[in-house]
């Protein structure tokens, strides 16, 4: 907007002319003199304004220069490459892509919440957190353009779990010798300090014989012939880490002949 002030001590302005250089680009008849100049493109442009009094007469103010610039751009920035659920302590790799459609990208900074925790001037923008504990932890990123235009990712939530501990596990009974036919009654005590068990299966050798999900845990095997057989339980927790017991072994002796 151009605006200009006009004055004839001996008569009255009848118009005032407003120049870009040669270029008439606008006229006003009356007092506030001004002139609106809409869509002017980046440039530099030098302005006058003529003013013609009512005899005719003209004068011709003092040149000023206008200088339009290209609005900047914020620069664009997403994170990518960033797995949201880890076991600790763990490394985090976090990458991110940052572009600038009029201009260049300055810098990338990645933020823990408000906290920096990482600064890349080149392409490409990543860094590396090592020893990450367990936590939960939001991630930016701030890009920053080479006209010092700022924008901020999307943030992202990375939740790091304390690595899970497996269950304990031991088989409290049974005798170690019977006699055929034999019932064999398996217990077993189960433990998991950071979570549960799901279930408890029992084995003869490699061969699943029996499966309680419930405490206390046991099965029964009966009309066992003569022999021995090496019992094993395993423990599944509630994370799907698996304990095996020691093993014991039970050995099924010949029934012995009865005389009466």
């Amino acid at each position: 907007t151009i605006t200009a002030a006009a004055t004839d001590v001996d008569g009255s302005i009848t118009k005032v002319e407003f120049y870009n250089k040669s270029t008439l680009i606008g006229t006003d008849a009356t007092s506030p003199y001004s002139f609106a100049w809409t869509n002017v493109a980046a440039g530099s442009y030098t302005i006058t304004a003529k003013a013609t009094d009512n005899n005719g007469a003209v004068s011709t103010s003092k040149p000023i220069t206008i200088t339009v610039v290209v609005s900047n751009i914020p620069p664009s920035i997403i994170i990518t490459n960033l797995n949201t659920s880890l076991t600790a302590p763990v490394t985090i790799t976090i990458s991110a892509v940052a572009t600038d459609v009029d201009g260049s990208i300055a810098k990338v900074e990645f933020f823990n919440g408000t906290t920096l925790i990482g600064t890349v001037a080149t392409s490409p923008y990543s860094i590396a957190l090592t020893t990450v504990a367990a936590g939960n932890y939001t991630i930016t990123a701030k890009a920053t353009d080479n006209n010092g235009a700022v924008s901020t990712s999307k943030p992202m939530t990375i939740t790091a779990y304390a690595p899970n501990l497996p269950p304990s596990i031991t088989i409290t009974t049974p005798n170690t010798t019977l006699s055929a036919p034999a019932t064999i009654n398996i217990t077993a005590t189960a433990t998991d300090v950071d979570g549960s068990i799901a279930k408890v299966e029992f084995y003869n050798g490699t061969t699943l014989i029996g499966t309680d999900v419930l405490n206390p845990y046991s099965f029964i095997m009966t009309n066992i012939a003569a022999g021995t057989y090496t019992l094993t339980a395993k423990a599944t927790d509630n994370s799907g880490a698996v304990t095996i017991s020691k093993a014991i072994q039970i050995v099924v002796t010949p029934a012995l002949p009865t005389v009466v």
